[in-house]
């Protein structure tokens, strides 16, 4: 299992995109702003988290040392290394900290250089070699030709394994989205979480449907990619969309075709690229048989495309409604009025589920 997560919980959004923007180069940096949606998130991600960057305070002094508590009681979590962070590193808290186990103290402001090489240490003390993501993550001046990557990915045996490969595809990818601004890899990244979770919901309610947890997560990495078929597309056309004149119209729906042209390897049993290429195809189709391609409907639409269809949905509505303290619940609302139309009633059921696992996803 590799883990690749630096957990960052903090209640200033100043600081949250100053440790994103020092880490994210390093870690999948995942950014909570309170203690309760750090729990729910590591409920379901403890096993690819490596460590956890604690803001002492949070919304009350104290509330770090009550949260610390927390995660030393169970078991999944207990074993995290535990790193303060503050603005004013009193000698008491240093002393209490450490004698609760909290691994390193950080004093705001960081400095990025110091605060990379010690966060480092604190991974590579905590977890044997090759279990984290500073042992697998490809150095530049090392970095493998795209024939070793294509090689690495047919070959590699695990999903920890492709999502390590994954995440180099996805910077790859990353150099082409900074010149088509339409593209945004964050949002692609939040889709595949969104879709990870709803996957691994629908196994817990619908336990005799034919997908394992190992799926799910492959398919929430497929769902990253499930656009790349626009690079293939003039600016002009990416520019309207599916808005865009009758021609230009019809010319950006062939990029679900594209995609699937560009992902599909042919001869080769490669879950990850088979259900890449399936997203690709079908994730602008409705479970009614509306949106595209033409054909199919219902459960001939492939599962995995599904998932990624409802995770845009949600994803959508989740944007329109930003800002809005009861976001969640207007998204709710008004994806009731799309089932049976953009989703199944099934779907639905697992989306009111999941709702404050995509709380904190947000």
């Amino acid at each position: 299992m590799i883990r690749d997560t630096l957990l960052v919980i903090d209640d200033s959004e100043l600081d949250l995109a100053i440790l994103n923007e020092i880490f994210k180069n390093l870690f999948q940096v995942e950014c909570i702003p309170d203690a309760h949606k750090a729990m729910i998130y590591l409920r379901h991600h403890a096993h690819r988290v490596c460590a956890i960057l604690l803001d002492i305070c949070l919304e009350r002094r104290g509330a770090g040392f009550t949260l610390l508590h927390h995660l030393q009681g169970h078991g999944s979590t207990a074993c995290l290394p535990v790193i303060f962070i503050t603005t004013d590193a009193q000698e008491k808290d240093v002393r209490t900290g450490v004698e609760r186990g909290v691994v390193d103290f950080l004093v705001k402001p960081v400095n990025p250089h110091t605060v990379q090489e010690r966060v480092c240490r604190v991974v590579r003390a905590a977890w044997p070699p090759n279990t984290t993501i500073l042992d697998v993550k490809p150095q530049e001046a090392q970095a493998p030709s795209d024939a070793e990557l294509a090689t690495d990915l047919l070959q590699a045996r695990s999903v920890e394994e492709t999502q390590a490969l994954c995440r180099v595809w996805a910077q790859k990818l990353e150099a082409f989205c900074h010149l088509r601004p339409v593209l945004d890899l964050e949002k692609y990244r939040q889709l595949g979480d969104i879709t990870t979770l709803l996957a691994q919901r629908y196994i817990q309610q619908f336990p005799t449907a034919k997908v394992s947890d190992d799926d799910a997560r492959l398919m929430g990495m497929a769902a990253m990619f499930c656009d790349i078929g626009l690079l293939g597309l003039p600016d002009s056309v990416l520019e309207h969309g599916e808005d865009g004149e009758d021609t230009d119209a019809q010319l950006y729906r062939q990029h679900t075709q594209l995609g699937r042209d560009l992902l599909a390897w042919e001869g080769q049993d490669v879950p990850l690229l088979h259900y890449a290429a399936q997203i690709a195809y079908w994730h602008h189709k409705n479970v009614d048989g509306s949106g595209y391609p033409p054909e199919g409907s219902g459960d001939a639409i492939p599962l995995s495309a599904r998932f990624v269809r409802t995770a845009l949905r949600v994803q959508h509505y989740l944007q329109y409604y930003r800002g809005c303290a009861d976001c969640v619940e207007r998204m709710l609302r008004a994806l009731s009025a799309e089932v049976g139309i953009v989703l199944s009633p099934q779907l639905y059921q697992v989306v009111q589920a999941s709702k404050d696992e995509i709380s904190s996803i947000i």
